[in-house]
């Protein structure tokens, strides 16, 4: 036996076949890893042969502590995907097998965002909506009322409604009479009227009131540019213009809004 031994050593030939054997023992570990891989996870021969082929330095330099075969040789893999080879981490994730670690998150992420995506549906429901001919009686009473206190609202719907209800002061008669007779399409008026009470200055019960011949005074001089301006289209007299000037009350001048809350 020694005498074997020692002329393997000595022998060139057998030296190289034994250095040769050593130097496989690597690549034969990371060939039992792709055999187990493909037993646990049963991947096409195409998968197969794509990690066989681009995956063995990958695990060799990633994975050399762990056992190869299995489902934790491939977790190892899929868990340093991002240094991976191009080549490997294409093979791997073909396999389509994810990590235990991941697979359990998005699972409580979906009812969070159904929990919250829920009550979305219930905000938006109109509570009454207008028929044709009352559609029709706003759209042939209101044009101008509409063009004068809500030109910067789309026509049409209940945004268009609720800016008529709240300059119903300012507006004429035939279209007072219409937009009253939708009765209780005031509904979303009411949401509106709720949105925007941050910005109402004051209620209109706390204002001065004007008799006609001031009204016409403070229309032609305090506030008569600002009455050019903002409610050009509606027709004095019966304190039309006085209440158009109150409702645009944050965009009047100074001296104009002195005079509408406080008085001549």
């Amino acid at each position: 036996m020694r005498k074997w031994g020692s002329s393997l050593l000595t022998s060139p030939y057998r030296r190289h076949r034994l250095l040769s054997a050593i130097s496989a023992l690597p690549a034969f570990c990371a060939v039992v890893f792709i055999a187990g891989i493909a037993s646990a996870q049963a991947p096409t021969d195409e998968q197969r042969d794509a990690i066989r082929a681009e995956c063995r330095s990958d695990f060799m330099a990633k994975c050399s502590g762990v056992t190869p075969g299995g489902i934790e040789a491939l977790t190892c893999l899929q868990q340093h995907s991002a240094t991976l080879s191009a080549g490997c981490r294409k093979a791997v994730s073909a396999v389509n097998v994810k990590p235990k670690s991941t697979s359990a998150e998005p699972a409580p992420a979906a009812p969070a965002n159904n929990a919250a995506a829920a009550p979305a549906p219930a905000t938006g429901t109109p509570a009454h909506q207008p028929t044709q001919a009352q559609r029709n009686a706003v759209k042939s009473a209101c044009q101008r009322d509409f063009m004068a206190q809500c030109s910067g609202v789309t026509p049409g719907g209940s945004a268009a409604l609720s800016c008529l209800q709240q300059h119903n002061a300012a507006l004429s008669a035939p279209c007072q009479q219409a937009v009253a007779a939708l009765g209780g399409a005031g509904a979303p008026a009411a949401g509106d009227a709720a949105a925007t009470g941050a910005i109402t200055p004051a209620p209109r019960a706390m204002m001065p009131a004007f008799s006609p011949r001031e009204e016409v005074m403070i229309l032609r001089e305090t506030c008569g540019a600002d009455f050019r301006a903002l409610c050009r289209m509606v027709p004095l007299g019966g304190g039309r213009g006085i209440a158009c000037l109150r409702d645009n009350l944050q965009r009047v001048s100074p001296a104009c809004h002195r005079v509408l809350t406080s008085g001549l």
